[in-house]
């Protein structure tokens, strides 16, 4: 019985040594690639938004110690309807960064370690947010009134701060996300989203294909510290209600907070992926959001 477990064990890890992959990219001066991303969103009770956009990496600079990846998206399109408040807000978002090069900074092995621009950046970042707040309230006068300036551009802007922007561009739905790392099936991360959310993520590799899933990974108190801190932000009259009454809204259910995240690569031989797909539910306060995404090198 010994010599079986023992035996067992070691094909065991066998299987899973050979279920590993280093994720080398090709990076030489000057290559490029471009991406069509086209993205479903579904929110609770209003029409799903369809997003395509296109964005071209090229590789800008080589050096023994690592690389810069210019990152701009070049096309965007959205069919947000203009009613559409919070797809008018993501939609805004999104176009921020269009026509905007982003130079990601890597290591030797092509890990992002970096956005290398950014202080050139945050002042473009700034104009777009102000033209794009102008654009909202034109479009929809009434988003004056449900948010006004300060707070719809501490939205905007938060999204594009440096630490979230880096996230985004080197996260999920990015080809870069895999840059430098030695994966293997069972492999656990913690991370931290674009939203501020702790995440576990666990890989499973079956040769050139990667799926990594993320689940939310955070404590009860975790979770009332980032409910507090956002309604002290966004509703700062109600956060004193909202600290008293915090303990009994969560144990009703009212305030329940998941996110769950799903997305498979296939990788071609130089290691940058030919096409992935995401699927992304967030849920908070009985509101389930849905995004699934599919990315594919043009």
């Amino acid at each position: 019985m010994k010599k079986l477990l023992t035996l067992s064990m070691m094909l065991m890890v066998a299987v899973l040594a050979q279920a590993q992959l280093k994720v080398i990219p090709t990076l030489n001066k000057g290559m490029e690639k471009v991406y069509e991303t086209k993205a479903t969103m579904i929110l609770p009770g209003q029409p799903a938004i369809n997003m395509v956009s296109d964005t071209k990496y090229t590789v800008s600079e080589a050096t023994a110690d690592g690389y810069i990846i210019d990152v701009v998206t070049t096309t965007f399109s959205s069919d947000a309807a203009k009613d559409n408040i919070t797809g008018q807000i993501m939609t805004a978002a999104q176009e921020m960064t269009k026509d905007v090069i982003i130079r990601i900074a890597t290591d030797k092995n092509g890990k992002p370690v970096k956005i290398a621009n950014y202080d050139e950046l945050s002042k473009k970042l700034n104009e777009r947010g102000q033209l794009m707040i102008k654009k909202l309230y034109e479009l929809m006068p009434e988003v004056k009134e449900a948010l006004p300036e300060d707070a719809l551009k501490e939205q905007l802007m938060e999204s594009v701060a440096e630490e979230p922007l880096f996230k985004s561009m080197t996260g999920t739905n990015s080809p870069l996300l895999l840059f430098g790392k030695t994966i293997m099936t069972g492999a656990q991360e913690e991370i931290v989203n674009e939203q501020g959310l702790n995440m576990k993520r666990m890989y499973f590799v079956n040769g050139k294909k990667v799926t990594s899933n993320a689940t939310l990974s955070m404590s009860k108190e975790q979770i009332k510290k980032l409910i507090i801190a956002q309604v002290e932000k966004m509703m700062p009259e109600q956060a004193d209600a909202i600290k008293e009454q915090i303990d009994q809204l969560m144990e009703s259910g009212m305030l329940k907070l998941d996110a769950k995240e799903t997305t498979t690569f296939e990788l071609q031989d130089d290691c940058w992926p030919k096409t992935w797909t995401t699927e992304a539910t967030n849920e908070s306060a009985g509101q389930k959001n849905v995004t699934k995404t599919t990315t594919t090198l043009k």
